[in-house]
């Protein structure tokens, strides 16, 4: 499995967050998505999400071309945002059941790999963030997707979650699947691969008659 993007750009109200980016991540691997703040490492995971539309460029995966084809990466993709996408007034059990029903796949309580047994009967508002970001990474274990989306991933986890967390990203690698990362966290594990971006404007694109 192969995702590449090819001279990608992404203008939002009127700024050009990036341009001109290649990559290439293929199974087994991390990609680290690196750089300051406002450089644009989470527009670029919402962008291969399919939130936003890619201004110029191409994605494919394994040769097909996926750009602004929301179905094909709903398919393939799972996108976690650093805003945890949780339903307040659920309990950490309602929660987890609406996923298992999207997904018909349990999430296994036998194994509980982000020890949420002893708050399944809590309101997400009742819940710590660092709670709340292990209910939003269960979905790694109930939606199994190729290629997986993280943005900060490690926001208020505690270092034995953190590792739990490298566990699930070593599984998937060896099960084939590739992750796209941006964390300012430094849980680096080979075969990784890192995508730095900046907050200047390429010269060569000033003009660019596209925008």
């Amino acid at each position: 499995m192969h995702l590449i993007g090819s001279s990608l750009s992404c203008k939002r109200e009127g700024k050009l967050i990036f341009s001109e980016l290649n990559f290439k991540v293929s199974s087994g691997e991390i990609c680290w998505i690196k750089g300051p703040n406002g450089s644009g490492k989470s527009t670029l995971l919402r962008l291969l999400a399919g939130f936003i539309k890619v201004s110029f460029g191409e994605i494919t995966l394994d040769n097909k071309k996926i750009t602004n084809k929301n179905d094909v990466i709903y398919e393939n993709f799972f996108y976690l945002g650093h805003n945890n996408p949780l339903k307040s007034y659920l309990t950490v059990k309602q929660q987890i059941d609406f996923w298992e029903g999207i997904t018909h796949t349990k999430y296994d309580l036998e194994l509980d790999s982000f020890n949420l047994k002893n708050i399944m009967d809590l309101k997400i508002y009742e819940c710590s963030d660092g709670q709340k970001k292990r209910i939003g990474l269960s979905r790694l274990t109930i939606d199994d997707k190729k290629v997986w989306l993280l943005d900060e991933p490690t926001n208020s986890l505690d270092i034995d979650n953190i590792e739990i967390l490298k566990k699930h990203l070593k599984l998937h690698q060896k099960k084939g699947g590739l992750a796209m990362i941006a964390s300012h966290e430094n849980f680096i594990f080979k075969p990784y691969k890192d995508i730095k971006l900046t907050l200047e404007t390429p010269k060569n694109l000033e003009k660019d008659p596209f925008f």
